[in-house]
Order: structure tokens, then sequence, then C-alpha cells
């Protein structure tokens, strides 16, 4: 990991955060961030979100509850269309204050179970339940451009079962701009992730091909029976008055967002 750029911030105590590259994938890290105490960085995420958890507006993220309720339509689909079984339970890891499950629960009957580490709710699973447990669906929304080890990210991929399927949101790009004045750079992101690295991620992981959704900005990971899962996107992509639930797949990382770092898109 090499120096790529600094950004200064204000707020938060972090002042000037250096963000360091991989010359091979192109990854991009705080090292002032991976730097702080737990503690420390436990206080910057718990003043940042709580300004607008338990409401429905995010000011750093416009289409925060817009976009969970597009994520919680798709995730449902999936479910009716067969690709996210309920053999075994599902988890949203780092659920924040529970929105996407709430929705899935009220709107569509579904139960996605809540686990945040930060977030200390009634209903919420603990460490203990997690860490003896196996999900037929695991998926982390905003969650990834927070974590400043690779262990976190290796935790949350053990979760899936080996016939499981994992649910990503988070910002994918070709390649991470050089520039301080970034969208994405706020006090409490750590981690942004290119194609190349999202690729090597999958193989480690055991993942075989994957899904995106344009709208809801999900993707969704699979390990096992790559054949029919292929065939049954080809059929529900096909299904007539669905245009609002097609599916790009790929054997391997779907690497949609290919645009180049200098075209900054706020997505």
């Amino acid at each position: 990991m090499l120096p790529y750029f600094t950004k200064h911030f204000e707020d938060y105590c972090l002042g000037e955060v250096d963000y360091h590259r991989c010359g091979s994938c192109g990854f991009v890290i705080s090292k002032t961030h991976v730097d702080l105490s737990n503690s420390a960085w436990e206080n910057i995420n718990n003043q940042f979100h709580a300004g607008y958890h338990g409401s429905n507006y995010c000011p750093e993220d416009s289409h925060w509850v817009a976009r969970l309720s597009r994520q919680a339509q798709v995730i449902a689909d999936l479910a009716t269309i067969g690709l996210l079984r309920t053999n075994l339970p599902w988890v949203d890891f780092g659920c924040g204050d529970g929105k996407l499950s709430n929705m899935l629960c009220e709107k569509y009957s579904l139960k996605l179970l809540k686990f945040d580490r930060y977030e200390k709710e009634k209903g919420y699973i603990t460490e203990a339940t997690l860490k003896r447990s196996r999900f037929a669906f695991a998926i982390t929304t905003s969650v990834l451009e927070h974590l400043r080890d690779r262990k976190h990210l290796d935790e949350i991929a053990s979760l899936v079962a080996d016939d499981g399927v994992m649910g990503i949101h988070t910002l994918v790009a070709e390649e991470i701009p050089c520039a301080s004045e970034w969208f994405y750079l706020l006090p409490v992101h750590s981690a942004f992730y290119t194609n190349k690295s999202m690729q090597i991620l999958f193989d480690q992981w055991g993942f075989t091909a994957s899904i995106y959704h344009v709208e809801s900005r999900l993707w969704f990971w699979f390990k096992s029976n790559v054949d029919q899962v292929e065939k049954i996107i080809a059929v529900a992509n096909a299904r007539p008055g669905h245009d609002n639930f097609f599916y790009y797949f790929k054997r391997g990382f779907m690497d949609y967002w290919k645009h180049k770092a200098t075209d900054i898109i706020r997505r």
C-alpha cells in the first residue's frame, strides 16, 4: 500500500487523513482510520449516525430510504423466483436502525434478522447467536466502506452457508478517484473497493457467480448451482411487465460500474 492522497476533516477530530492505495488491485484505505483506537472509531461512528438513525432523512445520502425500499422489493422478488431460500435464517449484518428488516417484514412478510455491534436495540440478535449460526442469506448495506480490517470482511463472508447467498451494497468503481473532493469521502468511510479488489474477495471466499440490480445498487453473490441461477435469472428477466426487476448476471464478480476516476457520479 502506497500513499495516494490526503483530505482534511474539520469535524470528528480527524484532521488530516491519509489514504493509501494498493498498486495491484487499486483498493484504497485510510491509514488514519486504521490507526484509530477502537473507542475513537466507535465515537466517530456514533456521532455521525446519531443525527439520522430513527429518521427518514440522511443529509449525506438523500436517496437512503428510497434505496432501502427498492432493496426490499428486489430481495422479495428474488425470494419469489427461488434464488433466496428460507431453509436457514437471513441476517442483515450492520443493520443500523433496522429499516431494511422492518420493510421486508411489514411489506413482504419476510424475516431478516438484525445485527449491529453499535446498535443495542431490542430484538437484535447477539454476538453469540451470530457466531454459532450460518445463514441462507447474509446482507450488508453501506457497511463494507466502514471496515478497517480484513478479518471483519472475512467474518461477514463466513456467515453464508455453503448453498447460501451474500448480498452487498457499497460503492465499487473501476478506479478510486485521487481527489479529496470526492463525495464518498465521509468521516466514517475508511475503505474503497475497485472491481479488481472485489473479484479477489469473491474468489477467495469461494463464490462462483453474481447478479447486480442497478436501481437498488445491490449485488447478490452465489456459491453453488450456477447453471440453475443463470437459468432462473434468464426467465426472470424475460417476464413481461417486470422491467424494474432486470438482473445482470456474470460467472464471477459482476463488474457493472466501470466508469473512470474522473467520472464522479453520485450513486
